[in-house]
């Protein structure tokens, strides 16, 4: 069966709004889910901190170019690649939050998960997460090449006609 996805506003910075799906039925969004997860998970405490603190730098100060995110397919991921972590003194980061960079300024958040080798088909927690953005990004860049998508600044103005099926 296929479920409805939504896009819901998550967090607004100075330079860029972040948003996150929500799949009906499902009581958190999937970056709530996520953070929701791994809050709970002590080893993983500073990998979510550098998490945060790159949506946040990126989102007050840096803007969301391509270069503050990795390629995952059709979807990105958070955080940067580990030259531009560098920048903060940040080596490593084991997890991973996949996303849909819209524009400089728009970033739809999916979830994710501990990625655990250089495949992402070789890390379980998360493999789905990256389907679903996969997903997801597919859809969206239809719904913006067929110009379904009406952006003003760091609004996207009609979230309601957007229809995603996950």
């Amino acid at each position: 069966m296929k479920n409805f996805v939504t896009i819901k506003p998550f967090k607004t910075f100075r330079k860029v709004k972040y948003y996150t799906f929500h799949v009906e039925e499902r009581a958190q969004s999937e970056t709530d889910a996520f953070f929701s997860t791994y809050e709970q998970v002590e080893d993983l405490t500073d990998d979510l901190n550098v998490l945060v603190t790159w949506m946040t730098e990126i989102g007050e100060n840096r803007g969301a170019t391509t270069r503050y995110f990795r390629p995952e397919n059709a979807a990105e991921a958070l955080p940067p690649p580990a030259y531009v972590m560098a920048e903060l003194t940040i080596d490593k980061c084991d997890l991973r939050l996949y996303c849909v960079r819209l524009t400089d300024n728009i970033v739809i958040l999916a979830n994710g998960g501990r990625k655990e080798s250089n495949a992402v088909q070789d890390s379980p927690e998360a493999l789905a997460s990256f389907r679903f953005a996969n997903k997801m990004a597919q859809q969206l860049l239809k719904h913006k090449l067929d110009r379904g998508i009406d952006i003003q600044g760091k609004e996207i103005t009609n979230l309601e006609d957007i229809d995603l099926w996950d």
